[in-house]
């Protein structure tokens, strides 16, 4: 059984983002993408292909940060697509990994909307508080 062609641009999506390869996650996005992010300290809802860029480049640029993203799963139909992950964060010597469920919305081969969803924000948060402390 083939992937369905939402799932493999997601997988894209991911392995560009895994590579910081911004000009190819644009590439994956509508002009008007709107990003929910629920990530404490990151929260907000960004609308359009330059904020999301300039947000994602954010997280790409945090001082001495390292990510890690291992997919459990990618479900996906001709609207929507969801990806089970474990994530990484590395930042000096502290480290995080959560859990999460990232749903998209795509049209025409391009992602539209994404929500970000932590299987344990209370967790999330905390450890946000201390990767990112000063």
């Amino acid at each position: 059984m083939s992937e369905h062609p939402n799932a493999a641009i997601i997988r894209s999506a991911y392995e560009a983002i895994s590579k910081a390869d911004m000009p190819a996650v644009a590439e994956l996005l509508d002009d008007d993408i709107t990003w929910y992010e629920s990530t404490a300290g990151m929260e907000g809802v960004y609308h359009g292909r330059d904020q999301v860029l300039a947000f994602l480049g954010q997280v790409f640029q945090q001082a001495g940060m390292q990510m890690s993203v291992a997919i459990h799963d990618i479900l996906a139909n001709d609207d929507h697509a969801v990806i089970l992950h474990e994530s990484t964060l590395t930042v000096g010597d502290r480290t995080h990994t959560g859990q999460y469920a990232d749903v998209y919305h795509l049209r025409d081969g391009k992602i539209t909307a994404h929500w970000h969803l932590a299987v344990d924000p209370k967790a999330d948060a905390e450890a946000a508080s201390e990767l990112f402390a000063s």
